[in-house]
């Protein structure tokens, strides 16, 4: 009876999240070297998702007749857009993301013992670069001026 409400709350929680792109994203995350995280949270996670993927296969080729026929109506609808790796081996990539997500408690604790108390990154010179020229495009085109920029020194 528990474990039957601990799954509907999980789903609950999921469908009320907005759907699965910020879970996906996490799990992506969660092995991502530029997203400040340590080998203490990385491992477990890329481990997790070999592991997944791999047990994932085997469901990937008896799923295979739909996910072809899926795959096939996708390249019908959208030749440019289908991607015919995530949609045959749909099986094993859900489980790879779902490994991924065996880290997260490593993740957890690495950010309450570390990453919450420190400061973040600056910026470097072309990402301060990409930033500035990102908001000057999004707010400058409303008046009549080009942006000048000045020529660097290095």
């Amino acid at each position: 009876m528990k474990a039957s409400r601990l799954r509907s709350g999980l789903l609950v929680a999921v469908f009320a999240s907005g759907g699965c792109a910020e879970l996906v994203g996490y799990a992506e995350g969660l092995t991502d070297h530029r997203s400040g995280r340590t080998l203490f949270v990385r491992t477990p996670a890329s481990v997790g998702g070999f592991v997944g993927f791999a047990l994932g296969l085997p469901l990937s080729a008896a799923a295979l007749p739909i996910t072809y026929a899926i795959h096939r109506n996708q390249r019908r609808q959208n030749p440019g857009t289908a991607d015919a790796l995530s949609t045959l081996l749909w099986p094993s990539f859900v489980l790879w993301r779902a490994g991924n997500l065996l880290a997260t408690p490593f993740d957890a604790v690495e950010w309450a013992a570390f990453r919450a108390w420190r400061n973040p990154p600056a910026l470097t010179r072309p990402e301060r670069e990409e930033l500035e020229a990102e908001v000057d495009a999004q707010s400058l085109p409303s008046y009549p001026v080009t942006p000048v920029y000045p020529r660097s020194r290095d």
